[in-house]
Parts: structure tokens; C-alpha cells; sequence
């Protein structure tokens, strides 16, 4: 192919997506309709968390035991640290409720906090044992007037040291069995003072070594006020001016969001000005799903944060299973049998090219030459292409692809590709594509049972 956009939302537009109370519309509302707090805490003598039983149990308040005052800003229900997900159809009705016309754009997008008519989520179950804090609650669609989720919102917290440790689970209940594009996931969206106004992470295409780490900056007067970037470090974190806040840790992702908004840099968390990060991935989010994950914060100094957070990530070229799920891969221009999966992925083609993209992982070029596949085909299917993207590039393009040639007999076949005999292949890969092969015929199929990136071998 040539130059193939995978950017399916026009961000000028629906820069709502992730920045949800900052409409005029909504101004005041917070100051005189949030119901009354229902706290629960963690506490081990370093850090302090606390989530609202009264607002879906949304994390409302974090602080350090060398800053006392609370890092979460709660000016409204579209804060906090929360969980949020997002699918069609777009705009997204429920009988004759109509989404606001502000968020008209956003699709099916519940959230863990309420909606934009201030109607808060329901904690239906919490046990807090002093160790972990487990939340369960239904959801409200933000867009919509007190309509459920129709899915179950699921955290589990823990301590350790300075570190919160947060599992999330979303089990989806949805009647309507459409595939819907890909959309990009909050996990979660965090939310914090705007005294924390400064969005540091690593940037670069040197991870883990110690090269100086990127000052973010945003400007929240455009129509979409966040920043895209990705961290290759996987972390990112909210600080004041002395690199005092909140680090954000995603040990599977690539992708953030964030910035601060307004003009003001308070320690109110009632203040509506404040600041945002989030890790994403981009998901095809099925009717069925049952999607989990987990997210680390920490609260200290950027130095610590940088440090602990390189201490356990994974620095090896990454490798999927297509057991139980796509492994944060997705599927476009095509469909599959969704999940569950059961022991492989398998993608059936039409007459489009199909295009299956993996999740954010990045890895140095010179480390993994190659790659090892399982796969099989069917109907004909003899030809696709293998592409990647280097830091700093948006876009697939055919000059940084390989071919992958396949037998179409349906037979499973272990293949390796060397990604290094192309002269692009180099620098810091930030993902994989593979791409159908043109004109396919209806009724072709690619089944992947796994994908590894081969680390070369060491030289004597």
C-alpha cells in the first residue's frame, strides 16, 4: 500500500473524548449537584488513596506522606482517576434518549464517575480489608441521561511503598453484536491538581539510558486540547516545579494522552482548571468482552518515578499468543469471530485489504531482526506484507514493509521473516501491521496463533 492513515476520529472535533466537563454547557453544575462523599481509604504510612462509593467509586483522592494535601481534582464527574471505554455506534441511543448535543461525537462511552447530566454510577459492591480495595459498580453512559452502561466496572487496589497497584476489569453485557471499528480505551483517564502542571516523560528513541526525559507541553486552546506522545519508557507523570507528583506506569503501552487545561496552577481539587494523562490502547471493544488491565502510579519525585518504573519493565522484544484475546492487536476492514478467542485469531477477509495492528510495544530494531509466526490461510490467501513504524512516524507506508508469503491450504506453519533485510528496518519500532494481499477474494481467512519478535543473536 501506500500511505495508509490509521486515524479513524478527527481529534479537531472530538477533542471531547478526552476532556469531558470542559463545555460551557456544564459550567457551575459540579458547585451545587454533586451528591455528598462516601470515602473509602488505603493507607500505609507512605501513600493514601482514597476512591467515592457515591461516585462509582472513582478515585477522588491520592496523597504522599510528605505532602499531605490531595493530588485528584473532583470539579466535576468527568475527572478523577476513572475508568472509561468507548465504541459505536456514533451517536449512540437508548430508546428516545438522545446524547447531549455536545457529545453527540463520542459513541457508546461509559464511564465510571456519572454522566453529563450528573446522574453518578452505582457502586453495587466494595470490600476494603486494609490491604486491598475492591470496587464493583455499573457505569453510567456519559453522553445520556441516567442510562446505564450496560457492562460492569471492576478495580482492585493495593499498596506498596510509595506504589498504588490497580487492576481494572470491564465485563461487557451489550445486546447490540455489531464489530465496531477500533476505538482508544482510557486506562484509566487521571485527572489532577493543575498545580501538577508539568507532563514529563521519555520521549525518545534511547530508553533505559538515562537520557534526559521530555517536557511535554499542550496548548488547551485548540479545539483538542491534549497532547498525543509516546512514552518508550512506558510511564508518564504529572509534576509541580520541583518535580513533585504523580507517575502513571503502563507496563504493556506505548501511547499516552495528556496536558494541563487552564490557566490556573491551584492545589484545589475543586479548581476548574487541572491536569490530565492517560495511557491508551486502541481496541476493537467487543459486546462480550471481558477486558482487564493494569495500571501502576506513584507518588514522589520524578527520579524515583523513573527509577522504579525502569526497574520492572520489560525490556524484551514483545511476543502475543492469540489464546484468549488479540493481545491488544486490532482488526480493521475486516471481521473476526470475536472474543473469546479459542486458541487463534482468525481474520476473515473481503474484498477489502484487511489491516491488523498491533498494540503500542517498542524495541530497537538491531535487537529483533526477525520475526517467528504461526499462521495459516485459507481460500487462496498467498500473499501479505509485514509493516512497522519507527518513532516519529504517523502512518504505515509500503517502503517500511516485507513480504509474508503464505500457502492458503488452512495447514498451520511456523514462518520467520527477517525484518532486517529491509534498510528501513532500523531505529526504534513503535509498532506492526500485516496487511492482506490485494483484491482478496470473499471467503479468504488468516489465522494467527502467535507472533515473536526473535532477539539476534549474540555476537562472539
Amino acid at each position: 500500500m501506500a500511505k495508509r492513515s490509521v486515524v479513524i476520529w478527527s481529534w479537531s472535533t472530538l477533542w471531547a473524548v478526552f476532556g469531558i466537563l470542559f463545555h460551557p454547557a456544564f459550567a457551575g453544575w459540579a458547585a451545587t449537584a454533586l451528591p455528598a462523599p462516601r470515602m473509602t481509604f488505603l493507607d500505609n504510612g507512605e501513600v493514601r488513596i482514597g476512591m467515592d462509593l457515591a461516585l462509582g467509586g472513582a478515585v477522588t483522592f491520592i496523597s504522599g506522606k510528605d505532602h499531605p494535601g490531595n493530588l485528584i481534582n473532583s470539579a466535576d464527574l468527568g475527572r478523577q482517576i476513572q475508568m472509561s471505554h468507548y465504541s459505536g455506534p456514533w451517536p449512540y441511543e437508548v430508546g428516545d434518549k438522545k446524547p447531549h448535543p455536545a457529545w453527540v461525537g463520542l459513541g457508546w462511552n461509559p464511564i465510571q464517575t456519572g454522566d453529563c447530566h450528573l446522574n453518578p454510577s452505582e457502586v453495587v459492591e466494595h470490600r476494603n480489608d486494609g490491604k486491598e480495595l475492591y470496587i464493583r459498580c455499573l457505569p453510567m453512559q456519559w453522553p445520556l441521561d441516567n442510562v446505564r452502561g450496560d457492562c460492569v466496572f471492576e478495580t482492585w487496589t493495593t499498596l506498596e511503598g510509595p506504589l498504588i497497584h490497580m487492576r481494572f476489569r470491564c465485563t461487557n453485557r451489550r445486546a447490540d453484536r455489531t464489530q465496531y471499528r477500533p476505538c482508544p480505551q482510557e486506562l484509566p483517564a487521571v485527572y489532577t491538581i493543575s498545580k501538577l502542571s508539568r507532563l514529563m516523560s521519555y520521549t525518545g528513541d534511547r530508553p533505559f539510558t538515562g537520557a534526559p526525559l521530555t517536557h511535554v507541553a499542550n496548548d488547551w486552546h485548540k479545539p483538542w486540547p491534549w497532547t498525543r506522545f509516546l512514552a518508550s519508557e512506558g510511564w508518564a507523570a504529572l509534576v509541580d516545579d520541583d518535580g513533585w507528583g504523580l507517575g502513571v506506569f503502563k507496563a504493556d503501552g506505548l501511547e499516552f494522552h495528556g496536558g494541563i487545561h487552564g490557566d490556573a496552577r491551584s492545589d484545589d481539587p475543586k479548581h476548574g482548571s487541572t491536569a490530565y494523562v492517560a495511557p491508551i490502547h486502541h481496541e476493537n471493544f467487543d459486546h462480550n468482552i471481558v477486558y482487564e488491565h493494569r495500571t501502576e502510579f506513584l507518588v514522589g519525585r520524578l527520579e524515583e518515578m523513573r527509577r522504579r518504573f525502569n526497574a520492572t519493565a520489560d525490556r524484551t522484544p514483545p511476543m502475543w499468543r492469540f489464546q484468549h484475546d488479540r493481545q491488544h492487536w486490532t482488526v480493521r476492514d475486516a471481521t473476526d469471530s470475536g472474543f473469546p478467542l479459542s486458541g487463534a485469531w482468525t481474520v476473515r477477509i473481503g474484498e477489502c485489504r484487511a489491516l491488523l495492528e498491533s498494540g503500542g510495544r517498542c524495541w530497537r530494531a538491531e535487537e529483533a531482526p526477525s520475526m517467528k509466526l504461526r499462521v495459516a490461510s485459507t481460500g487462496g490467501l498467498t500473499t501479505a506484507r509485514i509493516f512497522w513504524k519507527r518513532l516519529g512516524e504517523e502512518q504505515f507506508d509500503r517502503e517500511r514493509s516485507v513480504p509474508l508469503e503464505l500457502a492458503g491450504d488452512g495447514k498451520v506453519r511456523s514462518q520467520v521473516v527477517q525484518l532486517g533485510s529491509s534498510p528501513s528496518y532500523s531505529g526504534l519500532i513503535t509498532g506492526l501491521a500485516i496487511e492482506s494481499g490485494p483484491q482478496s477474494p470473499s471467503g479468504q481467512t488468516l489465522t494467527l496463533h502467535s507472533i515473536e519478535l526473535v532477539r539476534a543473536k549474540p555476537r562472539k
